[in-house]
């Protein structure tokens, strides 16, 4: 079908929400995206043992760079690169 060919009435698009049914957001709730766990790049590296590069943007950290991680895994990222990305998402970007 074409884009053209739907039909955009109100009863159109009731007929298709009973079709899809409930559409929820697939990101992560704030509540949850609040509590993982914040800290600096300086207060969580340790030489040879963690990542230099976020995964996301592929900047190298500074030792003063807020970043935040993701218990289940512990994938760590820049706070605003996840920030970003969870939104659109409801998993780690890594896994």
């Amino acid at each position: 079908q074409r884009d053209e060919d739907i039909d955009m009435s109100y009863e159109g698009l009731l007929s298709l929400s009973s079709l899809l049914g409930d559409v929820k957001p697939r990101g992560t709730p704030a509540e949850v995206l609040s509590s993982l766990p914040k800290g600096t790049y300086g207060e969580w590296s340790s030489p040879g043992a963690m990542e230099e590069r976020c995964p996301i943007c592929l900047d190298d950290y500074a030792a003063a760079d807020a970043c935040m991680r993701i218990p289940s895994c512990s994938h760590w990222f820049h706070d605003g690169c996840l920030q970003v990305c969870i939104i659109c998402r409801s998993h780690c970007a890594c896994c």
